[in-house]
């Protein structure tokens, strides 16, 4: 494909700046657009698994990745007191804790600092506009700024704004029966390199990670029904904060510590656990690439694979192909399979399995993790173990393109 005009892409994340980090390598001009004021810091913990793990190393990032992971070292599961019910270290066949681990503004950062020199990033804008003509697609910024582009690689993330701007029509969110909520609070001196996990009554589930020397990461989930199109949306901080404490009131210890530092959060994210879903991944030149195309939701712990691939097979084709047209076509070829069976491992049913309502429920929840964490078990598991991870590692062929290492 020619190289005379920058391709722009839309969000400086992780899919973002990974295939920005290709495009450059293959000799195109690269413009990347964030509508943050500034490099986005922090983040929720995130694993890279199977054949990310693999780009990642043909992008030389291993070892910057391997000095921020956040030296997690396996998952207990407590009771609604805050006892210990079981203990899962890392590799253990049910655990939370995988090799790469990594928060997500340290990932993002390295991605950005490996293509900032290389490429153009424009922070504080957005794209409000498009035009397509027969040589490229002119882009009008927030800013009032018109530019022509080759393309557009939409990576903003689920609720794309720049995707509304094309395929709206062809976008949907499935909502998965639960909201989820995370954000960081202080790291007090009981913290340590264990991930926390608490079921509590009503189904509200609650994570507690290593996030670095004076953070410690939260994550929770609860089940609720979608709001119907008459009634009011979780539109606020001050809404979606009333309902995280709903949430979590009388669910034990951790919830109570969480209401505690719940004030005083600066990193908030809150909404509904749904996955992107999209008939088509391109119009005209624009294409979507990672959470804006076929976010799994990060409860499925696959979401930075997807985007890291992703953005490596989208690059590749770009630079393979005749035309944006071809280019858009196979990449979507190519990784929609893998996409589609990420995305049904997780159902409205499985996340209400997950999320256990009654006392019953939890008891058998909590037997179910005492046996995870006996030796005996996770001994006579070890052959699936080592099963599945031969099958993460495969999960998905890698192309190989003309100037890959």
């Amino acid at each position: 494909m020619k190289r005379t005009k920058s391709i722009l892409i839309c969000g400086a994340g992780v899919a973002g700046p990974a295939c920005a980090w290709w495009l450059k390598r293959y000799g195109f001009k690269v413009v990347v657009a964030e509508k943050a004021a500034s490099f986005r810091e922090g983040g929720q913990n995130v694993d890279v698994k199977g054949a990310g793990q693999q780009v990642i190393a043909m992008m030389n990032l291993t070892m910057q990745i391997d000095a921020m992971n956040t030296g997690e070292c396996g998952q207990k599961w407590l009771d609604a007191a805050g006892r210990v019910l079981a203990t899962l270290p890392k590799g253990s066949v049910g655990g939370l804790t995988s090799d790469f681990e990594i928060l997500r503004g340290n990932l993002a950062r390295i991605l950005f600092d490996a293509t900032r020199d290389a490429c153009d990033y424009r922070f504080g804008t957005s794209v409000v506009a498009l035009d397509e003509s027969a040589e490229g697609v002119w882009v009008t910024f927030a800013t009032g700024a018109v530019e022509e582009f080759a393309m557009v690689i939409c990576a903003d993330g689920v609720g794309s704004s720049t995707r509304a701007l094309a395929l709206a029509k062809q976008t949907r969110l499935r909502y998965l029966g639960a909201y989820m909520a995370f954000f960081t609070i202080p790291r007090r001196a009981g913290d340590d390199s264990w991930a926390y996990s608490v079921n509590g009554i009503g189904g509200t589930m609650i994570h507690l990670r290593p996030g670095g020397l004076a953070n410690t990461t939260v994550l929770v989930t609860f089940p609720a029904a979608p709001p119907a199109p008459h009634e009011k949306q979780v539109n606020s901080v001050h809404d979606a904060r009333h309902m995280l404490r709903a949430a979590l009131s009388g669910r034990g210890t951790v919830a109570e510590r969480i209401v505690g530092e719940l004030d005083a959060v600066r990193d908030f994210y809150f909404g509904p656990m749904s996955q992107v879903q999209a008939s088509h991944w391109s119009s005209g030149r624009l294409v979507l690439l990672g959470d804006a195309a076929h976010c799994p939701t990060p409860f499925t712990g696959k979401g930075t694979a997807l985007a890291l691939v992703g953005a490596y097979v989208l690059a590749g084709e770009i630079m393979r192909c005749a035309s944006h047209t071809e280019a858009f076509d196979a990449y979507e070829t190519i990784l929609r399979p893998y996409v589609e069976k990420t995305q049904q491992e997780l159902t409205p049913r499985l996340v209400r399995m997950l999320h256990v309502k009654t006392r019953s429920g939890i008891a058998i929840a909590r037997f179910v993790q005492r046996l995870l964490g006996s030796r005996f078990i996770q001994y006579l598991l070890a052959p699936r173990a080592v099963a599945h991870a031969r099958s993460v590692e495969a999960d998905f062929a890698l192309p190989r393109y003309q100037t890959d290492a």
